[in-house]
């Protein structure tokens, strides 16, 4: 691997190791091709001895773990049994091999296709916060999921090349910003991607910068609703208004993954300059 590679690995992914404990949850490794992927499930409205209403496939942020709760993915989905499987790239935790942006994309694909084989016919959701969101938007770009949720979606090439403060040279930026893998492209996988969507986006990001996140909301294909935060930061949690309107939201969404393909469309697709909702359903600004 070059430096730079590993530069880029290094300043954005940040994987750890150590033990974390979470007895409300369970942790499997499933080997393929010699490598070990992590994976810990855990249930919302149920004990997990009935068959949920919808998966979620859920990839950590940043300096995140597949251990760790995520407020804007478990609190908002009513009623409904899901069932989350969150997954930890290699590096992390238990899962075996180095953390590299070069195998995000593998990764995403192994941990898709081994939920696929326990979801059967129910609904399937990649989601994920901040860095998840582009593997969440990878897989969205290229097999037919039920939906998409993410947060603070970052285009890491563009995001870095925004952080040049960082260097004393625009060219090591931008050496840096070349190592991101063409297919982890967020703003491509963006145009690609069919499935409903919603998006929560913080406007006082100071990562990934809110005219960032609007350029991978404006290239979105598919039907989408964005969540609003006027006041957060990238890592602000989430209020009760914020939840109230997000669950709001994912009965959207929720009810968008089941509806029938052959089923009419209803609704006018709002004007795309507004650049908050553009899909088929009636629309929902929050």
């Amino acid at each position: 691997m070059s430096f730079s590679g590993w530069l880029a690995d290094r300043l954005i992914l940040q994987p750890t190791r150590h033990d974390i404990h979470v007895p409300e949850r369970t942790s499997s490794l499933f080997l393929r091709d010699e490598t070990e992927l992590e994976i810990w499930v855990h249930h919302i409205n149920s004990d997990g001895r009935e068959k949920p209403d919808l998966y979620l496939l859920e990839f950590p942020g940043t300096a995140s773990r597949a251990e760790h709760s995520t407020d804007f993915l478990e609190g908002c989905w009513g009623s409904l049994r899901v069932e989350i499987w969150a997954v930890n790239p290699p590096g992390y935790g238990k899962s075996s091999g180095t953390a590299s942006l070069k195998k995000l994309s593998a990764m995403a694909e192994h941990a898709l296709q081994e939920l696929r084989q326990v979801a059967g016919d129910i609904p399937l959701i990649v989601a994920g916060g901040s860095l998840g969101s582009v593997s969440a938007l990878y897989l969205a770009a290229r097999y037919p999921v039920a939906g998409l949720l993410v947060q603070n979606p970052p285009a890491l090439r563009e995001v870095i090349l925004a952080q040049s403060a960082w260097w004393s040279f625009n060219w090591a930026t931008r050496l840096i910003a070349a190592q991101i893998p063409s297919e982890l492209d967020s703003i491509a996988n963006a145009r690609r991607a069919t499935a409903p969507a919603v998006i929560v986006s913080a406007q006082q990001d100071r990562i990934v910068p809110p005219h960032i996140q609007h350029q991978i909301i404006d290239a979105y294909k598919g039907p989408i609703n964005i969540l609003t935060m006027p006041d957060a930061d990238h890592d602000t949690p989430l209020k009760a208004h914020d939840l109230k309107q997000l669950r709001s939201l994912a009965v959207w969404l929720y009810s968008a993954a089941t509806a029938s393909p052959e089923a009419p469309t209803v609704g006018a697709v709002p004007d795309k300059n507004e650049g908050h909702c553009r899909h088929t359903a009636p629309c929902r600004k929050a």
